[in-house]
């Protein structure tokens, strides 16, 4: 048990600091709010497995065996209840993110009603629940989860599939609607199901990390998520001959260069130069490395840089 719970602590951190690595990516490279929502939600669901469920683990492995049962009982209960409110500011980055990826407006309000209730929520379980001993408190917990996490998911889905954003497009955001629903179905079903034990707590904290690691992955590598486009398409700017051959940059990354610098994203680059999509990310990573930069943005400043320094060069 302990080699497997070693597993499966390594793997959820793995999952935590992956999903979160590549969100980051992401907003480098598009800037959209709901990437930011999406990194919060991550942020604050991984707080809540590492503290509210991997805490447990910890406690019992460091001390557990100068602890008595009553005194372990209650440092359960303290800690999952402590990290309840992780797991609200995570619920209501999900609904934030799934309304701003699909362009749907919230209410200004939405932040303060959603926390009141979420928090009254938590308040009323820790006075019901603060004489009991944790194997009475935890089908609470369960019923708990089981509900909240089932209608945020089912909120948040519904959100993504109303809008008409095309930065993710409906196809994504259905997927990630089934994604965050299914994720929440198969962790309740972990909790009804599976005894209380050690491997109920395993099987469900990592279909927690695993979630939110599916529905980063997707946004990362299957995605057509399209960056801020500029009005009339970007001539060729007076230093890019240079550039590109200082640079050693290739005729293909020369026309992905224009494309990117136009607004394209990366699927409108692949359909337009019929080439593979996997293409133009090779393509556009190596373009990268050879300019020396981060993302999109600071590509296409450069770019217009050299129109600026050329004009600059010819007044001298």
């Amino acid at each position: 048990m302990e080699f497997i719970s070693l597993v499966i602590f390594v793997f959820s951190a793995a999952m935590a600091a992956g999903s979160i690595l590549l969100i980051t990516r992401l907003l480098e490279e598009y800037h959209l709010p709901c990437l930011r929502s999406l990194f919060y939600h991550n942020l604050f669901i991984s707080a809540f497995g590492f503290y509210g469920i991997w805490g447990q683990f910890i406690i019992v492995a460091i001390a557990g065996s100068r602890l008595d049962q009553a005194m372990h009982s209650t440092i359960s209960v303290i800690t999952l209840l402590l990290g309840l409110p992780f797991l609200v500011f995570g619920w209501m980055m999900l609904i934030r993110f799934a309304a701003e990826a699909s362009g749907v407006r919230l209410r200004s309000y939405y932040n303060l009603v959603f926390l009141v209730i979420n928090f009254g929520v938590i308040a009323a379980l820790g006075l019901v629940i603060r004489e009991m001993d944790f194997s009475d408190a935890l089908p609470l917990f369960r019923y708990y989860y089981v509900t909240a996490a089932l209608l945020f998911a089912v909120l948040a889905a519904v959100a993504l599939l109303r809008g008409d954003s095309s930065s993710p497009g409906r196809r994504d955001r259905g997927i990630m609607a089934i994604m965050i629903t299914s994720g929440a179905v198969v962790q309740a079903l972990a909790l009804l199901l599976i005894p209380h034990s050690a491997w109920m707590a395993l099987v469900f904290v990592f279909l927690l990390f695993a979630t939110i690691t599916l529905v980063s992955l997707w946004l990362s590598y299957k995605a057509d998520l399209k960056p801020a486009r500029i009005p009339e398409s970007l001539p060729l700017p007076g230093g890019i001959e240079d550039f590109i051959r200082r640079n050693e940059i290739s005729a293909r990354e020369s026309e992905i260069i224009i494309e990117i610098c136009n607004g394209l994203s990366n699927q409108e680059i692949a359909d337009k130069l019929f080439i593979s999509l996997q293409t133009v990310k090779d393509h556009t990573s190596r373009i990268y490395m050879k300019a020396n930069v981060r993302n999109r943005m600071q590509l296409m400043a450069l770019v217009r840089g050299m129109d600026t320094g050329s004009q600059a060069g010819e007044h001298h």
